[in-house]
């Protein structure tokens, strides 16, 4: 069953106390069936465009720690950040594993 996150999309900007907006990597995610979270939207210029990020890869790892090991809060957190840091993600496209660092972007309200 592929349960529909919208994990990069559900984010604000920034809070009270925070030196630097929080920002994300623009895709929308779901749960893949066989483990790790596949990509079923990358909105042109976005973030996870703007990286290389596919619609159908398969993400397999955040920042090194195996999504499958990962509760969909802690998911959220890895994703989200500071505006201009980055997330190293490791996704599995066409039977082999690549790496895409993507730099997180503001959203627009």
């Amino acid at each position: 069953m592929a349960l529909l996150v919208g994990l990069a999309l559900l984010t604000g900007c920034g809070g009270p106390g925070q030196a630097q907006p929080t920002g994300g990597i623009h895709a929308k995610l779901a749960y893949s069936e066989g483990g790790g979270l596949r990509v079923v939207d990358v909105p042109a210029g976005g973030a996870a465009d703007l990286a290389g990020l596919r619609v159908n890869d398969v993400i397999i790892a955040i920042d090194g720690a195996s999504v499958r090991e990962l509760e969909y809060p802690a998911i959220v957190e890895r994703l989200r950040g500071p505006v201009g840091s980055s997330v190293s993600l490791d996704v599995f496209r066409s039977g082999e594993v690549a790496t895409v660092v993507v730099m997180r972007q503001a959203y627009a309200r």
